[in-house]
Order: C-alpha cells, then structure tokens, then sequence
C-alpha cells in the first residue's frame, strides 16, 4: 500500500490557526467561552428568575411570558412541555419592571401668618 504524503500546511494555514487559537485565548481569559443557552426549560427560567415552576407556568399561561410548547411522544406525563427564548425571558422582565421611588415627604409646618391659640387662660 502507498501511503500518500500528508500535505504541508501553507503559511496562511497556520497563520489562520495562530489566530482562531489567540481568539480563543482571549475569550478565556474574558470569561466569555461559556454562552448561555438560548432556549431555557421552564425549571431553568424558574431558577433565574427565582420563582417556583409552577409561577413560570402560570405567567405562560395568562400570556405575560412567551413560551414555544414542544410537542413530543404521548404518554410522558400530564405537564406540557415549554420552551423560552431567552429574549423573551428578558423582555418579561423589561416589560414587568415598576419603578419604586419612595413619595416625597412633605413637612407640613404651620405658617407664621396663624394666629395661635391659647385655650388655657
């Protein structure tokens, strides 16, 4: 049998190589290299947002949080099964935001144009 030669890489090659390697360095060292999903299940959108199953499945129901239900084998169980954007997850949030701005207190004083009055005389 005849072994073909393995090809030598051309210059350009490697320097492709170096730098798709530099890249990922750089990531690394960023902390960027783990993305998050893009599509959570209900329990994950549950965790981050600290809200028990149920809640989130509840906000998908009365449509305050989009969900894209995914239609499998019959005979896994009563639950239906969702899928979240993760964009819709952070547009529910935008979206459920109130500001809470403490009212300003007001001082009521008396004026100095009131007389005062002296009911022990």
């Amino acid at each position: 049998m005849h072994n073909p030669e393995p090809a030598t890489p051309t210059t350009e090659d490697l320097l492709q190589v170096l730098q798709q390697i530099e890249a990922h360095l750089a990531a690394l060292r960023a902390g960027t290299t783990s993305a998050r999903p893009d599509w959570l299940t209900v329990d994950e959108v549950a965790g981050e947002l600290k809200l028990s199953r149920d809640s989130v499945e509840r906000l998908i129901a009365c449509g305050r949080l989009q969900a894209a239900e995914v239609t499998g084998v019959a005979g896994r169980g009563r639950r239906r099964r969702f899928r979240i954007h993760r964009d819709w997850v952070d547009a529910f949030l935008k979206s459920s935001v109130k500001l809470h701005a403490a009212p300003p207190k007001v001082r009521r004083s008396r004026s100095v144009s009131e007389p005062t009055i002296d009911f022990i005389q």
